[in-house]
């Protein structure tokens, strides 16, 4: 009988525990994950006398995201000071603690695009800079970014084989003349040289949206010219060529034949 309880309790014990959601940083999104470890420190402030003016805690949890394996640390705080207070059915107040999430390594603020890993493979020198420019961006170093990416665009330039001695007005010139892009982008891209040259030189400080701007105007020119001018180019050499229309004076003269 003792046999059969010990059993009983070890079957228990490797029963897997409940998933719990909580956001993934690598999905960027609410997932099923695993608890590997959870502790709740309370906290509390008091005055002189010992009368207690604030409290709260914080839960500091090890998740495991059953999506991608991806093990990450969530905090949840929350205080006295932020409640949710409502009337239930019979009229009496209540209230609950709203906790403030965060997570650790923390989910992008701008996802990569698709290609991102791709591109090392067509020029390792710009995915290294447009590295460093997103995680610049990450900590809201908008100056260190601007610079970044117009560096950036400079080796997209010398990736197209267009002079790296230019300065960057005759570069942008040779894009337009080299058919690279028309006047539209030619405009839009003398803006994120413009504010790279004034964050380097003048410390100019461009805000979150103006730098996000600018990552889409680079993000679409390196799409269109490096990486789908690139699967083109390699997809021409699959493609069946149109056979070549025999002249029709050869084929009046079979007729006469």
């Amino acid at each position: 009988m003792a046999n059969s309880t010990e059993g009983e309790a070890a079957e228990e014990t490797a029963k897997p525990a409940q998933p719990e959601k909580a956001h993934c940083p690598t999905c960027d999104r609410s997932q099923n994950c695993d608890v590997h470890g959870r502790t709740d420190k309370e906290w509390s402030h008091s005055d002189r006398s010992g009368q207690y003016y604030s409290f709260g805690s914080v839960i500091h949890t090890l998740f495991e995201c059953r999506g991608c394996n991806t093990v990450f640390y969530e905090t949840s705080s929350w205080d006295d000071n932020d409640l949710d207070y409502w009337d239930d059915e019979s009229g009496e107040s209540q209230c609950e603690a709203i906790h403030t999430k965060a997570t650790y390594p923390k989910p992008p603020s701008r996802k990569r695009p698709d290609w991102f890993d791709n591109i090392g493979t067509i020029d390792r020198a710009i995915h290294r800079i447009l590295d460093e420019a997103y995680k610049a961006y990450e900590m809201k170093c908008y100056v260190l970014t601007a610079v970044g990416l117009r560096t950036a665009l400079d080796s997209c330039v010398a990736a197209v084989k267009i002079d790296p001695a230019l300065t960057f007005v005759e570069k942008l010139d040779a894009l337009l003349k080299g058919g690279w892009i028309g006047e539209t982008e030619h405009a839009l891209l003398k803006v994120l040289t413009d504010a790279g040259n004034a964050a380097a030189h003048q410390g100019w400080s461009p805000d979150d949206e103006e730098v996000r701007h600018l990552l889409d105007l680079l993000e679409n020119f390196i799409q269109r010219n490096l990486v789908n001018g690139k699967r083109a180019l390699a997809m021409q050499a699959g493609i069946p060529q149109k056979q070549k229309r025999q002249k029709r004076a050869e084929a009046k003269l079979r007729n006469l034949e």
